[in-house]
């Protein structure tokens, strides 16, 4: 689980320096963000934070071309919540 949080710290990273994204954007975003930190910090094991892979998915999609470093990086929070089983 270490690396999966620092993915998500890298993410939440990205996030910041992505200056010119919409507030509704942002705002998905860090509520992703947050359910899954959540998840991860204090929730039982086998509850899994599906809605916030959701968002991040069709996130990514929507970002892809104008923000790919964040785009990256949310991939990569999806492919280590894979990883994690969860």
């Amino acid at each position: 689980m270490g690396e999966l949080k620092q993915t998500v710290h890298i993410l939440h990273e990205e996030l910041a320096k992505a200056q010119q994204l919409g507030p509704e954007d942002r705002a998905l975003l860090e509520a992703a963000v947050t359910d899954i930190r959540r998840v991860l910090d204090s929730a039982p094991a086998g509850t899994s934070p599906e809605a916030g892979g959701d968002r991040l998915e069709g996130a990514a999609v929507r970002l892809e071309a104008d923000y790919p470093g964040l785009a990256g990086a949310i991939r990569s929070v999806l492919d280590a919540l894979a990883k994690a089983g969860i």
